[in-house]
């Protein structure tokens, strides 16, 4: 009985092992267009950086990183929650490379001017990928306009587990369970 019960916790343990994607992660700096208002804000900016699991591959002019807050509730210079805005990173050359239409988070007013968007996205390009970015600005209103400024921030891309491996295994687990509860009641009538 000890065995089968080894054998089971090592194949659940094949099973269930968790994947390790590599990381892609993109740096951008400097404002390329930006516009604001009550729905939200729109910003593009420099691709400058691009590192896979944290060595640079790529450095220079590569392209840019634009965002779109989409729907957004809160303040624009205090801050608030945005959802099904737009994601996308551009490359010099090969064109738009990601491109993301549920990306949602939040923007913190963190001093003055200064804010702090996070946002993330999980399905790119029909591709299931984790994406976040932080990005950090300067925003100000001036005789009723908007100004950005000092925009910097980092994206990172992964591969999205699939849990179909893990949730069969749980699966078969209870229904092996559920079979030995079975024949045990049967057995003892």
């Amino acid at each position: 009985m000890k065995l089968r019960f080894a054998l089971l916790g090592i194949l659940i343990a094949l099973f269930v092992a968790p994947a390790f994607a590599d990381s892609t992660q993109f740096d951008n700096k400097g404002i390329v267009s930006a516009s604001g208002g009550s729905s939200g804000i729109s910003v593009v900016s420099f691709l400058n950086q691009i590192s896979l699991n944290g060595q640079v591959v790529a450095s220079g002019d590569l392209g840019t990183i634009g965002f779109n807050t989409g729907s957004f509730t809160g303040s624009l210079l205090g801050g608030g929650q945005f959802g099904a805005g737009t994601f996308d990173i551009t490359l010099n050359g090969p064109g738009t490379v990601l491109f993301a239409t549920n990306f949602a988070g939040a923007w913190t007013k963190i001093s003055d001017d200064m804010y702090k968007l996070v946002g993330t996205s999980t399905v790119v390009n029909g591709l299931a990928l984790n994406g976040s970015t932080t990005q950090f600005f300067e925003l100000e209103s001036e005789d009723g306009h908007l100004s950005f400024d000092d925009l910097h921030g980092k994206t990172t891309v992964s591969l999205a587990a699939v849990p179909e491996p893990g949730t069969l295994t749980l699966l078969g687990t209870g229904l092996l369970g559920l079979g030995s509860m079975v024949r045990r009641k049967f057995a003892t009538q």
